[in-house]
């Protein structure tokens, strides 16, 4: 396993997934190339780095049950499916043992059980599957879009008051957003990567915090490519 200048509950996730996401850990100086490990900063965290990755997101969680989200994917080869994070067991300082259903099918991605865990892992599996997609299309290494996702969170990212329909009432919201490739000249010819989005949907009345992921990319005019968007969006919990 490979190891990162990583801080709190990311330490344990990468470790013990073998994911080296770089994404929750203290401010990066930019290295010489993003597919190389950047030194570390001692700046503080941005909002945004606080909310996705210094919370404890299951606090609100209590009893062993399942987290259910609906997934979405719109564009090509688009498809509907679920995805769970079953709470398995709480202990006794709070935390959470964790297994998980990411998708069902020939969709299905396996990641390992987490033991003694607070945030909710389903960002990090959002976002490491998404790398590893985007390693597949693109060409460029893991750890290129791993960095440069880690450092727009730094100081791309923004926070604003928003709002979630949970049991057909609004409530209270933060919503973070981030562009991670705008301007990236090694994607200078991939407009519609360049103008990836990522929305992140959080609030202390849904159980597990994150309401909504969203992963959205315009139509590409030039190459002939449809528009994109991926929602995994919170349904409810079950026993």
């Amino acid at each position: 396993i490979m190891a990162f200048p990583l801080r709190g509950q990311s330490v344990m996730l990468m470790r013990a997934c073998a994911m080296a996401l770089l994404l929750s850990a203290a401010p990066a100086i930019p290295a010489a190339r993003a597919d190389e490990p950047p030194a570390e900063d001692t700046r503080p965290l941005s909002p945004a780095q606080v909310l996705l990755f210094e919370t404890q997101h299951l606090q609100n969680v209590t009893r062993a049950g399942t987290l259910g989200y609906a997934y979405v994917r719109d564009g090509a080869a688009g498809f509907a499916d679920t995805v769970a994070v079953q709470i398995r067991q709480v202990n006794p300082d709070g935390s959470k043992n964790l297994a998980f259903d990411y998708l069902t099918g020939t969709h299905h991605v396996v990641f390992p059980e987490l033991d003694h865990f607070r945030g909710n892992p389903l960002l990090m599996l959002t976002l490491e599957r998404d790398v590893a997609e985007m390693k597949d299309q693109v060409g460029l290494s893991t750890s290129y879009f791993r960095n440069k996702l880690r450092q727009a969170f730094v100081d791309r990212a923004t926070v604003a008051d928003g709002t979630f329909i949970l049991n057909g009432a609004a409530v209270p919201a933060k919503v973070v957003t981030v562009r991670p490739f705008t301007d990236d000249p090694r994607l200078e010819r991939m407009s519609q990567l360049q103008a990836k989005a990522y929305t992140f949907v959080l609030s202390d009345q849904v159980p597990g915090t994150i309401a909504e992921i969203r992963i959205d990319m315009p139509r590409d005019e030039r190459m002939g490519a449809p528009a994109f968007e991926q929602r995994t969006t919170f349904q409810g919990v079950q026993p």
